[in-house]
């Protein structure tokens, strides 16, 4: 303590001070969670999108999940590949070609492989591939892991 000053006074500068720090402290710690959600684990459930036999080879379906998403569900010759129907290049809805094997984006031209592998246009240009989905069967069911809301 200086001369002059009170020991009340050096109390309340102290916890003041306290305080400023623990408020400063605890508004940078949420700053930093928002920024870098460490420790959230993703959880994905199961949808059900229908037989195992429903596409012949060469056949596609878009289906639709609750939320609103969409995706590309194609019988190629390695069998049944779920892609996102949405192009990375700029969020085009893409779709299977099954005369030349691929699926394509109009916006641009994207095209990209059965396993969604940008194999021309500007997602290839830019190395951006289009997003699997990962599915589970069942007996004759099929199943696609998604992301609950």
């Amino acid at each position: 303590m200086s001369e002059g000053q009170t020991r009340r006074n050096f109390l309340r500068s102290w916890w003041m001070w306290l305080s400023v720090a623990i408020g400063y402290g605890i508004g940078v710690r949420h700053f930093l969670h928002y920024l870098l959600p460490l420790g959230e684990k993703v959880k994905y459930r199961e949808m059900y999108v229908g037989p195992v036999d429903q596409l012949a080879p060469g056949q596609s379906k878009r289906v639709k999940t609750p939320t609103g998403d969409s995706f590309v569900m194609a019988m190629t010759d390695k069998g049944l590949k779920v892609l996102s129907d949405v192009c990375p290049h700029l969020g085009c809805r893409v779709h299977w070609v099954p005369a030349d094997k691929h699926f394509l984006c109009p916006c641009h031209m994207g095209i990209f492989d059965p396993e969604g592998k940008a194999v021309a246009g500007p997602p290839f240009d830019a190395g951006q591939d289009l997003t699997s989905l990962q599915t589970v069967t069942r007996g004759n069911s099929v199943f696609v892991l998604i992301k609950e809301a």
